[in-house]
């Protein structure tokens, strides 16, 4: 069992996909206090986690950062507090906000400090422009939305773009989720499984605790959770997806034309 605790920052961007943000309980459902409350045997229980999370923005403490779903989620710290310092956060999970929101200054001298301390950094869909915004992507694989990806390629032609669910280089992990209607540009053919899913940041979140705490704990904690193990690369190339969507278009046309 690790005896300090592990501290994870979720920095929102608001407004932020609600779904994005949901791989954070993979990490608490590794606590001990969650762990006993499923009255899991001793011995997976001894498996836990000390884990810490703290919800950033840039409002700070006290402030609400509004999410899809009319939700909104309580923040703990602000970009200046001690409890969201590169030097006190093990891991930074970064949600994805409107893409074609560019980030403040702050914000991108926030992810750059955690950058160059070497902080864990997870990023979640739309996520991927906070980070490359702040120019912490250049040089490096990653990956982002598959409908954004020429965008991505377009505006940021620094980085190394890869089409998959996730993709992880040095401390930065991404997750290519499909969170909008395709481009219409061909990237390759798949096989007969429909788009993928924006539950990727899960799958990678649960790659990024598979690789780093391997166990019998672990596993359980995800199983309980219904994550399976996709592996990195889709099932199904670009064109498949294309022609998925077009279907979905060309029925919901049928059923409720334009008046």
């Amino acid at each position: 069992m690790t005896a300090s605790p592990i501290r994870i920052g979720v920095l929102l961007l608001a407004p932020i996909q609600l779904l994005d943000v949901a791989p954070i309980d993979l990490f608490g459902m590794l606590t001990k206090d969650y762990l006993q409350s499923c009255r899991l045997p001793l011995p997976l229980v001894n498996g836990a986690l000390p884990i810490e999370i703290t919800y950033i923005s840039e409002g700070g403490a006290g402030t609400i950062a509004e999410s899809t779903a009319s939700a909104g989620l309580r923040v703990s710290a602000g970009f200046e507090d001690a409890a969201s310092s590169p030097e006190r956060t093990n891991i930074l999970l970064v949600p994805g906000p409107d893409p074609a929101m560019i980030p403040s200054e702050g914000a991108q001298i926030f992810l750059r400090s955690h950058m160059e301390n070497r902080t864990t950094i997870l990023s979640v869909c739309t996520g991927i422009f906070s980070l490359a915004h702040a120019g912490i992507v250049k040089g490096k694989y990653a990956t982002g939305p598959r409908a954004l990806l020429s965008e991505l390629e377009r505006k940021f032609p620094e980085t190394q773009w890869k089409d998959r669910r996730w993709v992880h280089d040095g401390n930065i992990w991404t997750s290519g989720e499909y969170c909008s209607p395709p481009n219409w540009h061909i990237r390759g053919q798949g096989s007969d499984e429909i788009p993928a899913g924006i539950t990727n940041g899960t799958d990678m979140v649960a790659a990024y605790i598979r690789e780093t705490w391997p166990g019998p704990t672990a596993e359980a904690v995800l199983a309980m959770a219904d994550v399976g193990n996709r592996r990195a690369e889709y099932d199904s190339g670009q064109a498949r997806e294309n022609i998925w969507w077009l279907l979905q278009i060309l029925r919901a046309w049928f059923r409720n034309p334009s008046k």
